[in-house]
């Protein structure tokens, strides 16, 4: 049976692939004259708007299996005492 909740965010590829882009970037803004901090912290920002990006795409439409307490209200207008 296949869970319909995503996986938690440390075992996505997206993840992975982000912190290994996050080590080399700032490895080679702390080694190269060319790249300043503010492009390290410029391109640093752009990556971390798309990683939070995909995974709010990838958890769009997945259902949480957590209890919701929405869920217990009794909205209905007919109240018999």
């Amino acid at each position: 049976m296949h869970d319909s909740e995503t996986k938690p965010f440390f075992l996505t590829s997206e993840f992975l692939v982000f912190v290994i882009f996050l080590m080399g970037l700032g490895i080679t803004a702390s080694e190269s004259p060319s790249i300043d901090a503010r492009f390290f912290w410029a391109a640093a920002t752009v990556a971390t708007s798309f990683y939070m990006l995909s995974r709010g795409i990838a958890k769009s439409g997945t259902r949480s299996r957590a209890h919701d307490p929405r869920e217990d209200l009794d909205l209905t207008r007919d109240k018999h005492d």
